[in-house]
């Protein structure tokens, strides 16, 4: 059985940037930790950015939100934690990003349908691990999709479950009103 994907990224990146004598080893981590699922999440939303981020020489954050400098900043201005500055964090992440597409083509293979199907098998779980600040801010850039399936599931079974309450009240309504008929009759 294979790893679930945010732990992966813990065990194969966070253990080789958090080895650094800086002092800054818990913030770096937390800022990792909150940047793997927001990863992970826009790779299983936008599957193409995996061959152009492959294709690139040192792919950056502003490769992954495709260039877009305002997105840029409010993530990082969010993921930022304790001493670290939105500079440093992006250095951080920007380091991270390679190291991540290595592992989880070390993991699930080299070809972006097998990764992305890797992906998918732990889509809700990555989804969990997304803050809601950063659903809203990526959801209207088409990078992160705004349920998960168990979500929309939910939804969806939720509306057919009031159509049937609908529909049987309107053959019991009719029926009544036949009835009614017939004993005026």
């Amino acid at each position: 059985m294979s790893i679930n994907p945010i732990e992966l990224l813990r065990q194969k990146v966070s253990s080789v940037l958090l080895n650094t004598p800086d002092g800054l080893a818990k913030e770096k981590s937390v800022l990792l930790s909150k940047f793997y699922p927001i990863f992970l999440s826009i790779l299983v939303t936008k599957p193409n950015l995996i061959q152009k981020l492959k294709y690139v020489i040192v792919p950056s954050l502003s490769d992954l939100l495709e260039q877009n400098d305002q997105a840029k900043n409010v993530l990082l201005t969010n993921l930022v934690s304790g001493r670290l500055t939105t500079f440093e964090a992006e250095q951080i992440i920007n380091q991270a990003i390679p190291k991540c597409l290595a592992a989880l083509t070390s993991e699930a293979g080299n070809d972006t349908p097998s990764i992305i199907h890797y992906l998918e098998q732990y889509a809700d779980s990555i989804r969990a691990y997304v803050s809601e600040w950063a659903v809203a801010l990526l959801t209207p850039l088409g990078l992160i999709t705004s349920l998960s399936a168990s979500e929309s599931n939910l939804i969806n079974t939720t509306e057919l479950v009031g159509y049937k309450n609908y529909l049987l009240l309107f053959i019991f309504g009719f029926t009544a009103l036949v009835l009614f008929i017939l004993w005026l009759l």
